[in-house]
Parts: structure tokens; C-alpha cells; sequence
């Protein structure tokens, strides 16, 4: 099938999000001002490569430069086809270096075989090295009239500022749960595709508004449910734990019993699940109830309002940030992970100095005395014990003080 694909957008109007970005370069096509660089940067799978190829379309399109190539001249198709000999993808990760910058140079120097612009996109440009990025900056400094660059990055903050400087750059954005799930709505009604609609909003989830990765989870969910998509059946594909199952957890949390968190983890385990799977539906959980506490929110989580505090809340994701730690680094994830979840099974004794939570409301408020002054009186304390210990240990040595010597 390949939906991500087929669906690829071809127009501008296809577009799903993204307007500030389409709105500016239909201007430009309109009225003719075309910089020789553009950046175009944001998350994958929200529309980089594919506007820069309708922008290429725009350019050079047959009907003239437009803001709505018409997708059937030959040049059009050849771009949507990737064939053209005058729109030259580069991926940045494999062609990095300064070899292959020069010999891009020397590409750019020559007219285009057909199109009216010969356009360089240059995907992960971030990737190139700083000596490749040196090579880069000539061309960028005198280009070509008939040549436009457009480089595509997940990471802008990786390229140099002498490049950024003389790009007009554009960051997008991820895209909106109604625009996404109105687009595979589409898709599910042109492939006759049957998906509950909470099935769509558990796909926009997992794909952080990423166009191209629910496409795809989408076309995997299908086919695995025989042309049926619902709730159980994302859960089954890509390792969702059900919300009862932290409801429990927060619920073994607040009555502080350890063994019945470390055998839910362990139920969760056998059937299946990873430890990467539990931890990220433990934050997803977690950021669900500190919504419920703290902005007052209705999800499943809201009756466990009076049983955490704002401070316990804090607690909850430093630990959770010690997990993600531990699966990542450790040699030893499954026990270490265990440690820190029972770790969540005595938050209630782990309170910070100078603070005390609010019985009636949970919210937190600032003892008499601040942790400063807490902290200033102990090391007070412990200096004056030091001293103490010390001058005991001179007398018994009976060590003299040396006021004049060579050090």
C-alpha cells in the first residue's frame, strides 16, 4: 500500500498545517521575490521535503513560476517522480563532506538541462561538516541567479551561524490534533479503511504530530486488523498499557504498598510489555494527574486529587526522569527500574526542608523559617563542632601554633 506515500502532498493545498510556511512562499512565487536559500526546519514528518519539491514545482513549472504548479507539465512530473536532472536531492548525512561540496559547486555553475531554476535540497543538512559547511559558504555568498538551495534539518542549532545568516528560514511546526486526525479521516474514507475515532486520537498521540509516522502507524494498524482499526487493536500493535492499569499504580502509590507496585510491573512484563512501554505510559499517566491536580482538569485520574500534593507531583516526574536514565544507560535496566519505582512507594515520607503541604487543599506553603536559614543554622552547628574537635586534638598533641615560617 505505502500510504505515506501515496498521500504525499503534490499542491500546496494539500498541505496538512503548516500555512505560515505555504502562505510565505506562495507570495514569493506570486510576486517573483525568490531568495537563492532557504532553511526549513521543525520535527520529521511534518512537511520539509515535501514543500521544498512543490516549491522546485512552483519555480519551474511550465504554466511559468507560480504559486500553483499544475502537476502535469513534464517538468512537474518529473519532480514528483524525483527524475529531474535540475532538482537534486542530497542527503546530508551520507554526502557530508568537503568532496562532495565541491563537486556541488561545480554542479551549480552550469545552466539548468531544462527547468528555469535548478533547485539543491539538501535533506539533514546539519549533518555536513564544518569543512564542508566552509566550502558551502561561497556559493552562498555569490550564487548563481538560476540557482535556489533549500536545506531541510531537525537540528538548526547544529549549523553554523555564518550559514543561518544567509538563509531566510522557516520553522515548522508540529502539527494540530484536529488537522491530523481530519487527515486520516480522509485517508481512512478514500481506502475504506473502519477506525473508531479514538483510535485516531490514540495514533496522533503516539506520532507527536507527525504527519508521515501516523500515516504510516495508521497503514500498520490496518493491516494487522484485517482492514479494522480500534483502541484494542493500536494497544495490541504498538505496546499501550490500558489506564486502569496506572490508576492502580498511583492508587498502590498513595496507600504506599510496594509489593503490589512491583507486581504490577511484573504483570505488565509477562505480558508482554517492555520497560520501555511501561515508562512511557507511566509519564503519559503521570502528566495526566498533575493536569487533574494542578489545572484542575476531568480525565480518568481526577479522583486522585486529594490523595497527591504539588510537591509529591515533582517527586513523581524526578523519578521518572531517574527511569528514562536508567533505560537508557544501565547494564542492569529491569532491577534499577524496580528500585526506582519503589522509590514512588514512599513519596509521602520524602518531603523537602522548609515546606509543609496543606492538609485542606494539598497545595504547598513555606514554614516560619526558610530552607536558608535552615541550611546557614546546620552548617553554624557543624562548624562549631569541627572547631571544637580540633582544638581538643591540638591540646592532646600539644601542638604551638607557627605564626612566622617559610610557607
Amino acid at each position: 500500500m505505502n500510504l505515506p506515500v501515496k498521500y504525499r502532498p503534490k499542491t500546496f493545498r494539500d498541505v496538512v498545517g503548516q500555512e505560515h510556511v505555504v502562505k510565505t512562499l506562495q507570495n514569493a512565487l506570486r510576486h517573483k521575490k525568490i531568495s537563492n536559500a532557504y532553511l526549513f526546519s521543525g520535527q520529521r514528518g511534518v512537511g520539509k521535503t515535501t514543500i521544498a519539491r512543490i516549491f522546485a514545482k512552483g519555480l519551474n513549472c511550465e504554466k511559468g513560476i507560480t504559486p500553483e504548479p499544475c502537476g502535469k507539465c513534464e517538468i512537474c512530473l518529473e519532480i514528483d517522480s524525483g527524475n529531474s536532472l535540475d532538482v537534486i536531492e542530497i542527503d546530508g548525512a551520507s554526502n557530508r563532506g568537503i568532496d562532495q561540496i565541491r563537486e556541488l559547486r561545480e554542479n551549480v555553475r552550469f545552466m539548468p538541462v531544462k527547468a528555469r531554476y535548478k533547485v539543491i535540497i539538501i535533506d539533514e543538512v546539519h549533518m555536513l561538516t564544518n569543512e564542508a559547511f566552509n566550502a558551502l559558504l561561497k556559493t552562498l555568498e555569490e550564487p548563481p541567479e538560476n540557482v535556489v538551495f533549500i536545506f531541510a534539518t531537525t537540528e538548526p542549532r547544529k549549523i553554523p551561524e555564518t550559514v543561518l545568516s544567509r538563509v531566510q528560514r522557516f520553522d515548522f511546526r508540529p502539527i494540530s490534533e484536529s488537522a491530523l486526525i481530519n487527515r486520516l479521516n480522509f485517508i481512512c474514507k478514500e481506502e475504506r479503511i473502519q477506525c473508531e475515532k479514538d483510535a485516531l486520537k490514540i495514533i496522533y498521540e503516539i506520532s507527536e504530530g507527525s504527519v508521515r509516522d501516523a500515516i504510516s502507524l495508521l497503514e500498520q494498524a490496518y493491516i494487522y486488523g484485517d482492514g479494522k482499526i480500534d483502541s484494542s487493536t493500536l494497544r495490541e500493535v504498538f505496546g499501550i498499557l490500558e489506564d486502569e492499569i496506572f490508576i492502580n499504580l498511583f492508587e498502590y502509590i498513595a496507600e504506599e504498598k510496594p509489593s503490589d507496585l512491583l507486581k504490577l510491573l511484573r504483570d505488565a512484563l509477562n505480558q508482554g510489555y517492555s520497560l520501555f512501554d511501561f515508562h512511557k505510559g507511566l509519564v503519559k499517566a503521570a502528566t495526566s494527574l498533575m493536569e487533574a491536580i494542578l489545572m484542575g482538569e476531568e480525565n480518568p485520574y481526577s479522583h486522585l486529587k486529594g490523595k497527591f500534593s504539588e510537591i509529591d507531583i515533582l517527586y513523581i516526574f524526578k523519578i521518572l526522569k531517574d527511569m528514562e536514565q536508567t533505560l537508557r544507560l544501565s547494564n542492569y535496566p529491569r532491577p534499577l527500574f524496580e528500585y526506582e519505582l519503589l522509590k514512588l512507594a514512599f513519596i509521602k515520607r520524602i518531603t523537602p526542608h522548609g515546606f509543609s503541604i496543606n492538609n485542606d487543599n494539598g497545595h504547598l506553603s513555606k514554614n516560619n523559617q526558610s530552607l536558608e536559614k535552615i541550611e546557614d543554622k546546620e552548617l553554624h552547628k557543624k562548624g562549631e563542632k569541627n572547631s571544637t574537635s580540633i582544638n581538643k586534638l591540638i591540646k592532646e598533641l600539644n601542638l604551638k601554633e607557627v605564626k612566622d615560617g617559610p610557607f
